[in-house]
């Protein structure tokens, strides 16, 4: 059965996994692209998530300007896998804690930022 514990604990296997032949192979993930976007492919628009495969593999290497630099929203992505790989049910019992209209905010607000960064690196 596929959960969200099980897809957390997938993504920080196959980020690591990759981390590790990167490091070993000496290849740098400046110009590795792993999952093509098709929103740049179609547009030559790099998309609100565009430097995410690159700044999560820049963490596990330690690298954390470049991470930044990639995609600040890594920090965010690779702790809430962390957390909800590692302590499932207190992800689950604090998120259950959580309104539903003060969830709808936190969506809002997440949305907003990652497309007001990408607004910014686009005029950038």
């Amino acid at each position: 059965m596929i959960t969200h514990t099980n897809l957390a604990r997938l993504f920080l296997v196959g980020v690591a996994a990759m981390g590790i032949y990167l490091a070993l192979f000496g290849v740098s993930q400046d110009g590795l692209t792993l999952v093509p976007c098709p929103f740049f492919a179609m547009t030559g628009i790099g998309c609100p998530g565009c430097g995410m495969t690159r700044a999560c593999l820049a963490l596990t290497q330690g690298d954390l300007s470049a991470a930044w630099r990639f995609h600040p929203f890594s920090f965010l992505l690779v702790g809430l896998a962390v957390a909800v790989a590692f302590f499932p049910v207190s992800c689950q019992v604090l998120w259950g804690r959580v309104a539903p209209p003060v969830r709808s905010l936190i969506y809002t607000g997440l949305i907003s930022l990652c497309l007001s960064l990408w607004i910014y690196r686009w005029f950038l």
